[in-house]
């Protein structure tokens, strides 16, 4: 987790912690649980198979120029030793651009043809 990040969201909870008036503080103690919850989960860890070996990847949130993007990670050590990466403000669709990246690699040095890559590539 990137520290920068974690330093931001304890400043602003400081900071609203301060200016709220004994009932707020109440709601803040229920709160602070939920966005924590929810600023953990910008991160997914994970495997899929593919092509029958066991892949993993991971999916890492990025801020640039005050705005949140996500950077996605995938490698299948035993299939090939390169690596998918994507860059993008999509936390949805950062998976599948990195498995798109990822295939689209091992096509290029052809540990795998094109149409077992087909299932795989969305165009």
């Amino acid at each position: 987790m990137k520290l920068s990040l974690l330093v931001s969201v304890a400043t602003v909870a400081m900071v609203l912690a301060l200016v709220a008036t004994p009932c707020q503080g109440q709601i803040w103690e229920t709160l602070i649980p939920l966005i924590t919850k929810e600023v953990m989960s910008l991160w997914k860890n994970g495997e899929r198979e593919m092509f029958g070996h066991r892949c993993t990847y991971s999916v890492t949130p990025k801020i640039k120029s005050f705005e949140l993007y996500f950077k996605g990670r995938m490698t299948c050590p035993s299939l090939s030793n390169e690596r998918g990466e994507a860059f993008t403000r999509s936390r949805s669709g950062v998976e599948a651009k990195t498995v798109e990246d990822y295939v689209r690699k091992i096509v290029a040095k052809g540990v795998i043809t094109e149409e077992e890559a087909k299932a795989w590539l969305n165009k």
